[in-house]
């Protein structure tokens, strides 16, 4: 309770303060505090901490290693858990399996030798990737010419035999790629503040984060396998010019949100960095600006 009382107390005097230069002073009523969901802009008084309204919010979610770092209110913050950040875990379990990354954990997956199925379980252990076909999930015909197959290039010795395996896991890409979007933007928000977000170009994120069955920004994030899951960077980019931007990286995951000076629309700033992609979908750019410490807490930088 102590750390929510801190940060509410710590952002609604820098809400009042914007609200004021931006000629909305008359937004709140006089003479009491009121903090705003960063997500869905409503606001509310301190008693909605004590009573729950306002919760603690992780960035990026913690199910793929994030950490509390400001306050968004129950509902935005619980449908977030389900219509995005559910979508991103599941995906980052299924890379992280197929990259050895996961011991002791078994998935469903399809073996395929030659193009002919095999479905069962796999895990990760000491001497390897151990997969076991489920015989009652597959046709016995099948199963043995799978298996055929498979001793035959055994015999033949072949280093690059024709061998693939498909994992089962239920996720939407849109919406997983949109939780990591809606952590860039709070990550932004803890940053630079309420200046920034309440600039016209942000309104098509919060949109976005209210309509999770429709296409309101382009999901376009760049990503680096080899990069540590343990950085987080916040980036303000100005050179080159057509790509200026802010860039929030998580690990592997870079979002490129507007700039805080001459902003360009999110659909322009991503048609930008997508032009700028090479072969095999590789993007090679050099990008320079200040960097912005990562937030412990919001710090409201720009307010």
């Amino acid at each position: 309770m102590d750390k929510r009382l801190s940060w509410f107390d710590e952002g609604a005097p820098k809400l009042r303060q914007v609200l004021d230069r931006l000629g909305l002073d008359d937004a709140l009523p006089a003479g009491q505090d009121f903090y705003a969901c960063p997500c869905c802009l409503v606001a509310y008084p301190r008693e909605a901490v004590s009573g729950g309204l306002l919760t603690i919010e992780d960035v990026p979610p913690r199910s793929v290693g994030g950490r509390p770092l400001l306050l968004t209110c129950k509902r935005c913050n619980n449908t977030a858990g389900s219509d995005f950040d559910s979508h991103a875990a599941t995906r980052a379990n299924a890379e992280d399996f197929m990259r050895g990354r996961i011991t002791g954990h078994t998935l469903p997956m399809t073996s395929h030798v030659d193009g002919i199925p095999l479905r069962g379980t796999a895990q990760w252990t000491d001497s390897g990737l151990q997969f076991v076909g489920v015989p009652k999930r597959n046709d016995p015909k099948v199963q043995a010419a799978h298996l055929v197959a498979l001793d035959a290039y055994v015999e033949s010795g072949d280093s690059r035999p024709n061998h693939s395996f498909t994992v089962h896991t239920r996720f939407d890409e849109a919406r997983a790629r949109i939780s990591w979007i809606r952590a860039a933007y709070l990550a932004a928000f803890a940053a630079l503040g309420w200046s920034y977000i309440f600039r016209g170009v942000m309104d098509p994120y919060r949109k976005q984060l209210q309509q999770p069955d429709v296409s309101v920004v382009p999901t376009y994030i760049f990503r680096d396998p080899n990069a540590s899951v343990a950085v987080r960077r916040v980036l303000l980019v100005d050179r080159p010019d057509e790509l200026r931007c802010v860039a929030v990286v998580m690990g592997e995951h870079t979002v490129f949100l507007p700039s805080l000076f001459r902003p360009r629309p999110c659909d322009e700033l991503v048609e930008a960095f997508a032009s700028r992609r090479a072969a095999g979908d590789r993007l090679s750019v050099t990008l320079d600006g200040k960097e912005v410490p990562w937030p412990r807490w919001a710090t409201y930088f720009m307010d």
